[in-house]
């Protein structure tokens, strides 16, 4: 998955969460007979751990292309509770 942009990173020991605006993670158009589904952005979370020798890039697009060439299992995050007024 495409990530768009980091939204957080936190780092406790060895282990990483980052929190991120990940393209085509949710589904915003129901397939149909006749149309296939469509897909968006969506804010995810995922998590992995730093081997001993590894450092997290600082800047933000050098983030994102070490994020993007492992492996990571985005979980969607649930803000069904969350209102805009």
């Amino acid at each position: 998955m495409k990530i768009l942009e980091i939204e957080s990173v936190s780092v406790n020991g060895d282990e990483v969460n980052v929190s991120a605006i990940v393209d085509e993670a949710i589904i915003t158009f129901s397939q149909t007979y006749f149309e296939p589904a469509e897909y968006g952005p969506a804010l995810c979370e995922a998590s992995f751990s730093l081997n001993e020798d590894e450092l997290l890039p600082e800047d933000e697009e050098e983030l994102i292309s070490f994020l993007e060439k492992i492996y990571l299992e985005w979980k969607v995050v649930d803000n069904s509770d969350y209102y805009l007024d």
